[in-house]
């Protein structure tokens, strides 16, 4: 017998009971470096790199627009419901079961596409530290270190929690911080020694051109970038003392994302010519810039490459230690066969199993595309667009639930009260709603594709993957 929505109101969605604190892995240091891979990436930077100290304008946009608002919404749903579901528990005490398994699909969904769209920026990275230009087109060594990629962070988020937290700690130091900071001191010597800046610092070139359409394209890439603050939501019943460690996480990592990814997108754009940037290997081209003209090293750019495909791998699996266990959940609750909902040593196997799958199948389109630019794109816009209707979701469960469970115990709220949250909310909303309608906008530099092409691509594989929830909530509908 299902529950009324009105009684589903006063219950919390079925999730695993809560765990017993001292048996709780995930202390702050663990939470902060999850959240910190999850949201952090140095790969979405060369498409904002074109647009020089512009970029800052859309990064900080996004921060404040975007990623605080998400950050403070999150902190209240995760300490308000302290125990492992994430999107799918929030979204389910606010609109129903169904919204909460229509939202988990789409934060799953999406990640399954990204990690093909972050790893074939890896693979293209490495191809050009190496030396090899070609390889960034080669379909069939791209194909192969995706699939390799994927099924190697499968196995280790397979072993559980600490593995999956140890990769992420491992890929966010190797793969972000340091090359991030060693991006910008290349770039300080580069200028200390006489080279000239391929950007200007005049202040009028902070904020971008914003009257060509296509251009405004390239800033959706900012919510890649950011996106997955919630993600670690999902597994709230493993951190200790949530109600402490969760906001403290949230913060020091959304402090250390901004303050890392400004300098380094302005290196970028300082080192190589907004005309030779490769969207996908654009750090890379930095690094090798500045060895070749102050260091004269060839070989250097290849250790960075390699170090950025860690991060990939660190990111991916902080990504497979989060939504699998939300769509785990959706599985108890009859949205998917029961088997997907088992879990074993804090992983759910048979959910890992099946993305990994899917992943892979992904990826091998680009076998049958013209180009890997062009699948590097549309993938890019397909994940965002769907990552986006899931955050006006996020949004609209926070506030809606401050009306309806406003005496629920919060260990922290939005400021301000119903006004508050009112305003947070609806910034979120805006932005989101927004960006999705600029997804819809052709990249003006995908010259591959016609609009019509692209647009009838992009919005077949949106009708695709909003339409397999949909069936899957009919099926758990007619299913005794």
């Amino acid at each position: 017998m299902r529950l009324s929505s009105s009684s589903l109101r006063q219950r919390t969605a079925t999730a695993p009971p809560p765990r017993d604190a001292s048996a709780r892995p995930l202390g702050l240091f663990f939470v902060v470096m999850l959240m910190f891979g999850i949201t952090t990436t140095l790969h979405g930077l060369s498409p904002l790199a074109t647009y020089g100290l512009g970029a800052v304008f859309f990064l900080l946009l996004a921060v404040v627009g975007f990623l605080l608002p998400a950050g403070m919404i999150a902190v209240e749903l995760a300490t308000g419901w302290d125990r492992d579901g994430g999107v799918f528990l929030w979204a389910s005490e606010a609109f129903g079961k169904n919204a909460g398994f229509f939202a988990t699909w789409l934060q799953w969904f999406q990640d399954v596409i990204f990690w093909t769209v972050i790893l074939t920026g890896s693979a293209a990275m490495l191809a050009l530290g190496i030396g090899w230009s070609e390889g960034a087109e080669n379909k069939v060594y791209i194909v192969a270190v995706v699939l390799g990629s994927i099924w190697f962070t499968t196995a280790m988020t397979g072993m559980g929690l600490r593995s999956s937290g140890w990769v992420g700690t491992v890929g966010s130091l190797v793969g972000t911080i340091v090359p991030g900071i060693a991006l910008v001191a290349f770039a300080v010597i580069y200028l200390s020694e006489g080279h000239p800046s391929n950007i200007s610092f005049d202040v009028s070139a902070l904020v971008p051109d914003l009257s060509k359409a296509g251009n405004l394209t390239f800033a959706i890439s900012t919510i890649l970038i950011f996106a997955g603050i919630e993600l670690m939501g999902t597994r709230v019943g493993e951190i200790r003392n949530p109600g402490h460690t969760y906001p403290r996480a949230t913060w020091v990592a959304i402090g250390m994302t901004t303050i890392l990814l400004v300098p380094t997108v302005l290196a970028i754009a300082v080192l190589v010519p907004r005309g030779e940037l490769n969207i996908a290997a654009g750090i890379v081209q930095a690094i090798a810039t500045a060895f070749d003209s102050v260091w004269h090293i060839k070989w250097v750019p290849a250790l960075f490459a390699i170090a950025l495909l860690i991060d990939s791998i660190g990111e991916i699996a902080g990504w497979m230690s989060g939504t699998p266990i939300a769509m785990a959940t959706a599985a108890r609750e009859g949205f998917l066969p029961k088997r997907f909902g088992r879990e074993t040593r804090g992983a759910v196997p048979s959910m890992l199993l099946g993305q990994a799958i899917v992943g892979s199948l992904i990826s091998v389109l680009f076998i049958a595309v013209p180009t890997v630019r062009s699948v590097f794109w549309l993938l890019s816009a397909l994940l965002v667009q769907l990552y986006l209707l899931m955050y006006i979701l996020l949004f609209a469960s926070a506030w809606r639930l401050r009306f309806t469970q406003p005496n629920r115990p919060r260990a922290w709220r939005v400021p301000g009260g119903k006004v508050g949250i009112a305003i947070v909310s609806l910034v979120g909303i805006a932005f989101a709603a927004a960006a999705f309608v600029v997804g819809f906008i052709p990249p003006s530099s995908l010259t591959e594709l016609t609009t019509a092409h692209y647009l009838g691509v992009l919005c077949s594989a949106l009708a695709v993957s909003l339409g397999i929830p949909l069936l899957l909530m009919v099926w758990r509908n007619i299913t005794p």
